[in-house]
């Protein structure tokens, strides 16, 4: 039976500074007044920032009420932060929690291009419309769905702001009940309850069984889900990307019926480069020692578990049954992994490295740690660098034993 879905009314919260900042469906409509624009273009002039806030709304109460300059100020900062995440963040809507639950727009748009055949899609669970903006701006037509009126408002607010109002309609309605006649549907299910956040799909609202039950069979279907899914938790029957921002894991994405590709996938953003298979290739034997070059795959390509088809695409071999690190002789470039050049390996033992490092004047080392159970503090207190070189200090094993790696990134 699918869960329970709770109406929010309101998003409420308190700032660092202590002000209590009430964003419901009335106060959002306030400042999308004519007066509440005149409010929050005072308000990004200020520039507030979490410790100017009370300052900045002390300054704005001069002018217009306490509700509207708190709700103007938050706004503005939010708007702030959101610049990580888009490009167009100065002219959106958000809420804390919704900001922070968010597609990169990066990311929803590489995500979009999947679904652009299929003319009219869903957006279940839309949030404030991340996700619905990118599907739009590919040029479908998007029913954008969510529980919370407030953030329906947001979706239908920011479309209007991008241009996109004619191809966004904000329907609130539960996701699992509301008539839909798209071709296809995104989902991005709610992963929190409270401050816990779950990793099974089947403990998010709602829950991914529930999500595809409300489809018949092959229907186009896509559920972003928590990229730290246990292996056991992944359908047999859906390909599993998960996609890297810059190099840092942002999601794992379930695709179904006609989106499917592969059952496995990785995917680097913004380069786009993707690796893939269908059936991961059997084990390889561990390389006999630290080669020339030591690559640390992306975590998109670890999470997704295709390591082995890294390693056969650029010659190199395992270095542990346990650590997903990479080793030959020869350097080969790949987008999937940064790639080491070795100066030093040696089992690990303080003194003796204490010693390679003085002897080689690295005073300053990046310390990387793969598999190895050392304190990182503790072991730059114990080198006691000194000296004007800078390397990269790779903390591993290598066929079970904890192992030291004075290396370079190349480029």
């Amino acid at each position: 039976m699918p869960k329970l879905i709770r109406f929010k009314v309101a998003e409420q919260y308190a700032n660092v500074e202590g002000e209590r900042v009430i964003m419901d469906l009335e106060a959002f409509r306030q400042l999308l007044s004519p007066l509440g624009q005149s409010a929050l273009g005072q308000a990004v002039a200020l520039q507030p920032t979490e410790a100017t806030f009370l300052a900045c709304s002390a300054a704005l109460r001069k002018h217009h009420s306490p509700e509207l300059a708190k709700i103007a100020l938050e706004t503005a900062l939010l708007r702030i932060k959101a610049r990580d995440k888009f490009a167009d963040a100065d002219r959106m809507y958000f809420t804390r929690e919704a900001l922070e639950q968010s597609t990169s727009d990066v990311v929803a748009r590489y995500r979009a291009a999947r679904s652009a055949g299929f003319g009219h899609v869903a957006d279940l669970c839309c949030g404030i419309g991340g996700d619905a903006l990118a599907l739009a701006s590919t040029g479908l037509t998007v029913d954008a769905v969510d529980i919370d009126p407030l953030r329906v408002a947001m979706t239908e607010a920011n479309a209007a702001a991008l241009g996109l109002s004619d191809r966004v309609l904000g329907i609130v309605g539960d996701a699992l009940t509301v008539p839909l006649v798209a071709k296809a549907a995104f989902a991005d299910p709610n992963r929190r309850s409270g401050n816990r956040r779950f990793l099974s799909p089947e403990d998010y609202t709602p829950s991914l069984s529930a999500l595809r039950a409300r489809f018949p069979a092959g229907f186009p279907l896509a559920v972003k889900i928590a990229p730290g899914v246990a292996k056991s938790d992944l359908p047999s029957d859906a390909e599993a990307e998960f996609v890297s921002l810059r190099g840092e894991l942002k999601e794992c994405v379930l695709w179904f019926g006609p989106l499917r590709g592969a059952a496995r996938r990785a995917t680097l953003l913004p380069s786009g480069d993707t690796l893939s298979a269908e059936t991961p290739s059997d084990s390889l034997p561990l390389a006999e020692k630290v080669g020339a070059v030591v690559y640390d795959p992306d975590s998109a390509v670890t999470r997704a578990g295709l390591v082995r088809e890294l390693a056969e695409r650029i010659g190199a071999d395992p270095i542990d049954f346990e650590v997903q690190l990479l080793t030959s002789d020869q350097h080969t470039a790949t987008p999937f992994a940064t790639a080491f050049a070795v100066e030093h390996a040696v089992p690990f033992h303080p003194k003796q490295l204490r010693d390679y490092l003085r002897e080689h004047g690295i005073g300053r080392v990046t310390l990387i740690k793969r598999g190895s159970p050392a304190d990182a503090d503790e072991v730059l207190k114990k080198l006691k660098l000194d000296g004007p070189n800078h390397r990269t200090l790779l903390l591993t094993r290598v066929a079970g034993t904890h192992t030291a790696v004075v290396c370079e990134r190349l480029s």
